[in-house]
């Protein structure tokens, strides 16, 4: 058995269809529109949940002139360049 609690099968192997690929393509393709919907509720739920924990977030906005702290991590935690200035 190679994957969890799934038994690996090829669509000859299935019996109920009687070797009929037909039939098969058939039942998958009646399932699409039901995990499309499940796709979509999932994507909903989560930008719901997205739009709730940034709901009270405060934007700050800078006004030309302000000082402002520039910080390029990448070129701060590289190491290729020890003697160098950062």
């Amino acid at each position: 058995m190679l994957v969890y609690k799934k038994e690996p099968t090829l669509v000859m192997d299935y019996r109920k269809y009687e070797g009929s690929i037909m039939k098969r393509l058939l039942e998958i393709t009646e399932k699409i529109p039901q995990l499309r919907e499940a796709a979509r509720r999932a994507i909903r739920k989560s930008q719901a949940e997205l739009d709730r924990k940034f709901e009270g977030l405060k934007i700050q906005e800078f006004q030309k002139g302000d000082l402002v702290w520039y910080f390029d991590k990448s070129a701060a935690m590289r190491h290729d360049t020890k003697l160098q200035p950062k």
